[in-house]
């Protein structure tokens, strides 16, 4: 019970997948996961991205960092070209074809963590894989589309 008698939420454990396709999404999710640590939760980021993007700044026994390629990302000629058939053709080697077992390997990782929340920065297969292990999922971008 907190000093106006209502009761203390335990601390929460978020899996959080981030894209590892350039630094924007992890620069960003790394004031989330921030502040989610400053709040006393537990938060298990899962990223392609590099380490040093999340650990130069937080030093938290609560974050622990797990190095895994879900997803690939535009492939880009620079920064304002996209290939889209080399783009759709590489997500699907990465992340259609071994879905299954992505899948698999996932929703038995959720558990063993005991996740209370499943965020995903552009992994689509994290939220597959949180609703089958019976996990609420939310998803965090930046990205408009203007038709």
């Amino acid at each position: 019970m907190d000093a106006g008698g209502a009761e203390r939420s335990r601390p929460l454990v978020f899996a959080y997948y981030v894209t590892g396709h350039g630094f924007g999404h992890a620069t960003r999710v790394f004031e989330v996961v921030r502040n989610l640590l400053l709040a006393g939760h537990e938060v298990h980021a899962v990223t392609g991205a590099p380490d040093f993007v999340f650990t130069s700044q937080i030093k938290s026994p609560k974050l622990f960092l797990r190095k895994v390629l879900l997803d690939c990302g535009a492939v880009q000629a620079d920064a304002l070209t996209v290939d889209r058939l080399a783009s759709l053709e590489k997500y699907s080697q990465t992340a259609v074809a071994p879905r299954a077992s992505i899948l698999a390997t996932e929703v038995e990782w959720l558990k063993s963590i005991k996740a209370d929340l499943v965020v995903s920065d552009v992994v689509p297969v994290a939220c597959q894989a949180a609703a089958d292990a019976g996990i609420r999922s939310v998803c965090v971008t930046n990205f408009r589309y203007i038709i």
